[in-house]
């Protein structure tokens, strides 16, 4: 199996044994030279695969550690309002490390944060800004994704199993992406014809629209698992349009997927807000049985499940909105 492990592994300098009294055991005698270790990143290999005008984008790779010849890709796209990098955070990190454990070759992707350091001085300014945000992070991913399938030989991945997952700002852009892709859009252009995703997870996303309600005319949506609270006014869980402009959210994508028959999964979480964006270690086993059901079984289901549950009460819901973040 032809696969690189790139392990940073960080050494300190050695102690001089006789400079100082502090460099002397307590009985006198020369402390022995120390080589201090750090412990490598939890990733097992970091790659560049775009370079923009203004930054080169990276992705961490992490692999199962079995010996199959070739393995179903995850993608994952981190949360962060388009204003912050959340690649390496402990509970992204955690995740993915979980995804390679259990069988997937893993890519935490960066992209360009559109909305950084951006002023948007009315709610159409901040829509303005938030499309443009959306089709770069849209770009970036699709660039990611080709990097893996142009690679897949190299990195033991079966591109036909190519499942996005995203949470928050991430989760938009997955869900995006697989609608910009099933209307063939030129965001889209540099995917191959008839390319599909086995799957899209969205952990508290929603689609931009310029058209009115959402609409797949090319291809059909890959089967999507939708997880969203349903007090969530950061990421709408409903939809806020004007005219043929808007931004649907779970509740509005899920009616669209069952207009037409499109396979998904909804879970709603009662009363919640956007914590639910960080709750892919919560739901990771749904999020595994959802991948063997739809994916691997080819079930043609459309579930929706609302979940109630304090025991998974928080301290601190997330209660924010796009106020707090971006000051309208």
């Amino acid at each position: 199996m032809k696969r690189i492990f790139a392990l940073v592994m960080l050494f300190a300098g050695f102690f001089s044994a006789l400079a100082q009294d502090a460099d002397l055991t307590p009985f006198g005698k020369a402390k022995p030279e120390v080589e201090e270790f750090v412990a490598p990143p939890a990733w097992d290999m970091e790659v560049a695969f775009a370079a923009r005008d203004t930054c080169e984008l990276s992705m961490d790779l992490y692999f199962p550690k079995d010996d199959r010849e070739t393995h179903p890709c995850a993608v994952f796209v981190y949360g962060g309002g388009f204003v912050q990098n959340n690649q390496r955070e402990e509970g992204v990190v955690k995740y993915c490390r979980r995804l390679a454990d259990a069988g997937y070759v893993t890519a935490a992707i960066d992209y360009r944060l559109g909305l950084k350091g951006v002023k948007s001085n009315s709610v159409l300014k901040l829509a303005k800004n938030l499309d443009k945000a959306l089709a770069a992070s849209t770009e970036d991913l699709f660039s990611a994704v080709k990097y893996l399938m142009d690679n897949a030989p190299e990195l033991c991945i079966d591109p036909s199993q190519i499942i996005i997952i995203g949470s928050s700002a991430g989760a938009m852009t997955v869900l995006q992406a697989d609608y910009e892709l099933g209307n063939r859009t030129a965001l889209a252009a540099q995917m191959p014809e008839g390319f599909r995703f086995a799957a899209v997870v969205s952990f508290s996303g929603a689609i931009f629209s310029h058209k009115g309600k959402p609409q797949w005319k090319v291809q059909s949506p890959a089967p999507t698992l939708f997880f969203h609270g349903t007090s969530d006014e950061l990421v709408t869980y409903d939809k806020i349009q004007v005219l043929n402009l808007g931004l649907f959210g779970t509740n509005s994508l899920v009616k669209r997927f069952e207009k037409f028959e499109y396979p998904y999964m909804c879970i709603r979480f009662g009363n919640r807000f956007h914590e639910v964006a960080a709750f892919m270690n919560t739901c990771f086993d749904q999020t595994l049985g959802f991948i063997e059901q739809y994916v691997v079984q080819k079930k043609n289901w459309r579930v929706d499940i609302s979940v109630t549950d304090p025991s998974m009460d928080i301290a601190q819901p997330w209660t924010f909105t796009t106020k707090d973040i971006y000051g309208k």
